[in-house]
């Protein structure tokens, strides 16, 4: 099984993620949430069985991703905001994050790997020709996509 298969289809214990969301909320309770235990966390989320519990982690990226001034921390919450919209089959959105890394970075090897299976996934499950239609919705995606570009400019 190829390496962003596997990460597409690993999904994280409910008692991980009750660890994790333990030690996020105790952080939390002490006005202490650091960068770190809330990218824990929200790694950890985004790799759940439930849908929920991934948007949240996807929540989590974004507000990580709105906060830093690092580069690569930026690139991180990119490609994990890309990992989750794809395991909730949001193909497109999880497209525009792949390409806005594969932009500044054409030889990242983990984004094209990622990109190369949401591209076999969106064939398989027959969402080839779905793009042009879904197009006015990547719009939102779009501004995220485009400050992302700008700040890894930097």
């Amino acid at each position: 099984m190829e390496e962003s298969q596997q990460i597409l289809d690993e999904t994280v214990l409910p008692e991980e993620i009750q660890r994790y969301r333990v030690v996020y909320e105790k952080a939390k309770e002490a006005n202490q949430i650091t960068d770190e235990n809330k990218f824990s966390f929200a790694y950890c989320l985004v790799r759940s069985k439930a849908k929920a519990d991934v948007r949240h982690g996807l929540t989590l990226l974004r507000e990580l991703y709105d906060s830093t001034k690092s580069d690569d921390a930026k690139r991180d919450y990119i490609y994990y905001l890309a990992l989750g919209n794809a395991r909730l089959n949001e193909y497109e959105t999880a497209l525009n994050f792949l390409d806005a890394i594969l932009h500044l970075q054409p030889g990242n090897h983990q984004a094209k790997n990622l990109k190369e299976e949401v591209t076999r996934r969106m064939t398989r499950e027959g969402y080839v020709g779905m793009g042009i239609a879904v197009g006015a919705g990547a719009l939102l995606v779009g501004g995220l996509t485009a400050a992302a570009l700008a700040l890894l400019k930097k």
